[in-house]
């Protein structure tokens, strides 16, 4: 018996998304776990000041640390989907103007017509 390999419903909605989808959803959740990380950064830092002990400001710093450079990563995956985007766009434009300039040749073939004999 040969189990296939199946994909979760979640990867299957992913995979079925467009490219703006994602997009949309990495950079919203991007800024939200940057912000979060940050926020971690700054419990960290006032546990700092108020005299907590060195492991409790420690934790909470190198967890800050995590969110943030995770949110970093979301926000780099972001940056891709933006930028495969913009290359679709620009390659559907030069296509369409590859088009253009095909069909304008063939339509200056079929108006020129050479003469064997000009003067006849």
């Amino acid at each position: 018996m040969q189990i296939k390999d199946k994909k979760t419903a979640g990867q299957k909605m992913v995979k079925k998304m467009s490219l703006e989808t994602k997009w949309r959803l990495t950079s919203i959740s991007s800024y939200v776990v940057l912000a979060l990380g940050l926020i971690f950064f700054n419990e960290s830092f006032f546990r700092l000041r108020g005299g907590y002990d060195t492991t409790t400001w420690l934790f909470f710093g190198v967890i800050s640390s995590m969110i943030f450079f995770f949110g970093l990563a979301i926000f780099g995956k972001s940056i891709i989907y933006k930028s495969e985007i913009r290359s679709k766009k620009i390659w559907k434009e030069k296509q369409k103007a590859l088009k253009k300039r095909k069909i304008e040749f063939k339509t200056a073939n079929e108006k020129l017509t050479i003469q064997k004999n000009p003067q006849s």
